[in-house]
């Protein structure tokens, strides 16, 4: 199992048809302004049985916690336009020895050009940057990863171009730049676990 990739929320926010936007100017309309919050604990293997198996052999309690803010707007040309901004921390217990492996995450999202192709899709170019960070059991940081993403969905907007509630994530198209520094790129989250932590 590789470590999650720092920016995997840009495009899950676009799969659920809301397109994570750029700031937008004085006119701009708000259509929805939210602050959003997730706390959950979880052993892995409960909830996934094949969680790093063969590899951790030891149950790992799982607790995260994810805050951020939500900014939709409607901009001169009528489109949707978002901004994401979280923070998240992930904490992986043994829960025999009690040693934990911690991750914590900054990043901000946002669309930076929404195309109407005029046959009821959008092309949407959007952006994520942020940083991560792995730490080991006596805090010392073990990985840093960190850039700016930027990459281009495609969107049906149900035939209301201005009407986000409707939208569909159609496909991830492709990735336009992935630049930064990625520690964890060759490295096997499982693995990591069992060395860390076990």
């Amino acid at each position: 199992m590789k470590h999650k990739p720092v920016f995997a929320a840009g495009a899950a926010i676009s799969a659920i048809g809301l397109a994570v936007g750029s700031a937008a100017p004085a006119s701009a309309q708000p259509i929805v302004h939210e602050h959003f919050s997730e706390s959950r604990t979880v052993i892995e293997q409960e909830v996934f049985p094949e969680f790093c198996a063969g590899i951790v052999d030891f149950p790992v309690l799982h607790s995260w916690d994810t805050r951020g803010n939500f900014l939709l707007v409607q901009r001169g040309d009528g489109l949707p336009y978002a901004l994401a901004t979280f923070q998240r921390t992930d904490d992986y217990t043994n829960t025999l020895n009690g040693k934990t492996f911690h991750q914590t995450m900054v990043a901000t999202e946002k669309d930076q050009r929404i195309i109407d192709n005029g046959d009821g899709t959008f092309t949407i170019i959007f952006s994520a940057s942020g940083v991560q960070k792995s730490y080991g059991p006596d805090g010392t940081r073990l990985f840093m990863d960190s850039g700016i993403f930027k990459g281009e969905v495609l969107i049906d907007n149900g035939g209301t171009p201005s009407d986000p509630n409707d939208d569909q994530f159609l496909e991830f198209v492709r990735v336009i730049t992935d630049t930064g520094r990625s520690d964890t790129e060759n490295r096997d989250f499982c693995t990591d676990l069992a060395d860390f932590i076990g």
